[in-house]
This record gives C-alpha cells, structure tokens and sequence, in this order.
C-alpha cells in the first residue's frame, strides 16, 4: 500500500461506516478503471453488516474478478455466509465467467472455512454453480 493510499485509510476510519461505504462507491463505481483500488482500501476499517453486505452488493457487480484479491478482500471481514449469499445473488452468468469465478473463488473459501458448516455452504455453492454451468473446474 502506498502512502496516498494509506492517508485514504486513514480518512475513511475517521468516516462512519455508511459514511465510508458511500464514499467509496462514489470515488470508486465500478464502471471506472480504478476501482480495484477500492478493493484494496475495503479491508482495512470495519463496516457494520449492513455496509459490509452493501458494498459486497455493490462491488460483486464486476464478478467474476479476475484475479483472487476481491474475494480475499470481502472475505476477511464479512461471516462467510454473507458472503456467499452475495456471489449467490450475482447469479446466474455465462458459463466460462462461472468457471473463472470458481477459479479464484474456491481457493479464498477453502482458506477461510472454519467449520463443517462453512464448508458445506460452500459445497452446496459450488455444486449450484458446476451443475448448473457443467463445465466448472471440480
């Protein structure tokens, strides 16, 4: 993280969460080029659930990303069945964007699972996703 991302942090910790979430959404859309950046600030304060689902809401427009860092970033602070139900919502898609989402996704969920209640919420998703698609990694 740089410096001017650091400063940005740390005005988005002296904000309230909804003040925060809204604030990013804004400098952040995702139709701009920069919003990944978003996703690097994301992390780094804490949201009240409501703020936490809605800036997954919001941010989960771009699914499947293409790369791990959007799903490790709402994945470190939001209870895994939020946030499973937000990539649920994102649902249904084109079956080779199924496939990239389970690329990057299923490494972050298995990192973050804690229970047998987390990993069979994240079964049940990913066998949604390959029957529906047949044709996502296994």
């Amino acid at each position: 993280m740089n410096e001017r991302q650091k400063l940005l942090c740390a005005q988005l910790a002296e904000m309230g969460s909804e003040q925060a979430a809204e604030w990013l959404m804004t400098k952040y859309p995702v139709e701009s080029i920069d919003y990944g950046e978003a996703l690097l600030l994301i992390p780094h304060r804490s949201w009240k659930r409501s703020d936490q689902k809605r800036l997954a809401q919001y941010y989960f427009r771009k699914l499947p990303f293409s790369g791990a860092r959007g799903y490790e970033a709402f994945a470190s602070f939001m209870y895994i069945r939020t946030f499973l139900d937000c990539v649920k919502e994102r649902l249904p898609m084109s079956a080779s964007d199924a496939s990239l989402l389970l690329y990057y996704l299923i490494p972050v969920l298995n990192k973050i699972a804690k229970s047998d209640s987390d990993r069979q919420n994240i079964m049940s998703l990913i066998n949604e996703i390959q029957l529906h698609y047949r044709d996502g990694p296994t």
